[in-house]
């Protein structure tokens, strides 16, 4: 089996750390490791360091490399452009093909954290053994609570004489439903969150595919990273954006879910880092130069030349760094995305109107 880690994304929730230049699988959120490091690690004992490969657009190959020093050149798939997960799962399943032939292969993003890596690993075997009999396997992480920032998988019939863990055909897929509904699911058990992890054998995803998806299909056929890369990237570009779950996954007949306890998030914006990193006795998450004066309840992430205080305030996510600084409610980190396309439609902070931004001299 082999790994295939999509490392392309952009992070915006995590603006001002995450930037273009270094989005999210780079930064080390929660550790001493970074979310891409994290993610090749935990796959030990089961898929060897040979077995991995990176799919990432031009601009991160070299970071990469940097951080992945034991990653071969040769096994960093480069993504002409971004054009969500089908084009990219495509791409890399036809690149290993050709150089590599037909295998078992787990998809994987490279910045989620997994806890339980005992259940991991042991949902990666189990994945592998159905894969080989031409399943589509995704893995459901059992919910604790009504989230209606994930998607949902409902289990259906489940399958027989499996030899690994539990599968259940895929019955439906549904995106971020709303509060009442997530609470629904979850009263019913039947409903895990979409991990957006899978495995399947290359030639098994490329088959529903091209059944459920043609155009996408035939036009990817065309497509060779001998091409002369400017044309590459354009006819790249060109290419539908569809996640694999609208392009396959809701339509073929082969999907089925194990559902996991993996202690997972997707780690998804600055309030995910409160609940998965430590707290000290004021419920303070702190990273940097911080000095805390009775302020409580705050995740704050500095950096070593400057100093960051907070004096009496609470349920603050502070993020400050040489280029940004973010302060919000703890209650409104989903909406940093927002200031990022703010940012990318011209938006440079400008002074209210009426207000004069000047600083005023001393006397």
């Amino acid at each position: 089996m082999k790994a295939v880690i999509m490392a392309g994304g952009q992070g915006t929730r995590f603006w001002p750390l995450s930037t273009p230049e270094k989005p999210k699988q780079f930064l080390n959120l929660l550790g001493p490791r970074t979310m891409l490091q994290e993610t090749v690690h935990r796959l030990n004992p089961v898929i060897g360091e040979n077995d991995v490969f990176v799919v990432t657009p031009p601009p991160y190959v070299d970071e990469i490399l940097r951080e992945l020093p034991e990653l071969d050149a040769g096994r960093i798939i480069v993504e002409p452009a971004p054009r969500n997960t089908a084009p990219c799962i495509g791409w890399a399943v036809r690149w290993i093909c050709r150089r590599w032939g037909d295998d078992v292969l787990a998809v994987l993003p490279a910045d989620h954290r997994i806890g339980n890596l005992e259940a991991f690993h042991e949902a990666l075997r189990s994945g592998e053994m159905l894969a080989l009999e031409d399943w589509l396997v995704t893995f459901g992480v059992r919910p604790t609570y009504p989230a209606t920032g994930y998607g949902y998988i409902c289990r259906g019939e489940a399958l027989p004489d499996t030899d690994g863990l539990p599968a259940f055909h895929v019955e439906r897929f549904t995106e971020k439903p709303d509060r009442p509904t997530a609470e629904r699911f979850l009263s019913e058990g039947r409903y895990d969150w979409n991990s957006g992890m899978f495995v399947w054998k290359a030639s098994t995803i490329e088959e529903e595919l091209r059944r459920w998806n043609p155009e996408l299909a035939s036009r990817l056929d065309e497509l060779d990273d001998t091409l002369e890369p400017d044309e590459l990237r354009s006819r790249f570009e060109a290419l539908p954006k569809i996640s694999i779950d609208y392009a396959v996954m809701e339509k073929t007949d082969r999907a089925v879910v194990i559902p996991c306890d993996l202690d997972w998030s997707d780690v998804g914006s600055w309030g995910s880092i409160r609940d998965l990193r430590p707290k000290d006795d004021r419920g303070m998450v702190i990273s940097g130069r911080v000095e805390n004066i009775d302020s409580r309840n705050c995740t704050v992430f500095g950096w070593d030349q400057k100093v960051v205080a907070l004096v009496g305030v609470e349920d603050l996510v502070v993020v400050d760094t040489p280029h940004g600084l973010l302060v919000c409610h703890a209650d409104e980190t989903e909406r940093v995305r927002d200031v990022v396309e703010h940012l990318q439609k011209g938006g440079q902070g400008s002074p209210s109107e009426g207000l004069d931004a000047r600083v005023p001299e001393e006397s």
